[in-house]
């Protein structure tokens, strides 16, 4: 999906958004570690998300690896990084688990790289469009009061309309 971001107001300070390729970092695992690339690509972990605030609930499962790509060209097309809906892994046997987590640590120092982190400030009137198959993001603290407001947009649509007007897509 595309998450969009809109900034009506801050006043305060901080609150830079943080935007990381989560794709460059896999391809660093791939060119340093191939068999913790390959672990990460094929092990099926469950990612569990519950919200019960007001009336607002959802309980969404997913199964998939972190790394998920295309089997006729191995071919990335989306990362699922997200520690906080990672579920009990209980998918595969120990002695896979304890790789695994050898390989999510290599991961893991890929995408904390300083030099892979772009920071931006969304200023009232600011919009940000991420993909979240591709790019991680997160936010540093702030003062006082901010409002944003959101959606998630449908990533083949948006895909479909970037190829109608002509761009790379």
């Amino acid at each position: 999906s595309i998450q969009v971001f809109h900034c009506l107001k801050h006043e305060g300070t901080g609150g830079r958004t943080l935007l990381v390729d989560g794709f460059y970092a896999a391809e660093q695992v791939l060119q340093k570690a191939p068999e913790e690339f390959e672990l990460l690509s094929k092990v099926p972990l469950k990612h569990e998300y519950i919200e019960n605030v007001g009336e607002c609930q959802n309980h969404m499962i997913g199964v998939g690896p972190v790394l998920n790509i295309y089997p006729w060209n191995k071919e990335l097309y989306l990362i699922r990084y997200n520690n906080y809906d990672r579920a009990v892994i209980n998918t595969v046997p120990y002695d896979v688990v304890h790789r695994w987590y050898t390989a999510h640590r290599t991961l893991t120092r890929e995408l904390r790289r300083p030099e892979n982190e772009f920071w931006v400030k969304l200023k009232p009137g600011k919009v940000l469009f991420i993909d979240n198959w591709r790019v991680l993001h997160g936010r540093e603290s702030f003062t006082g009061y901010r409002q944003l407001c959101g959606c998630y947009l449908t990533r083949d649509d948006v895909l479909n309309t970037a190829r109608l007007l002509g761009l790379q897509a």
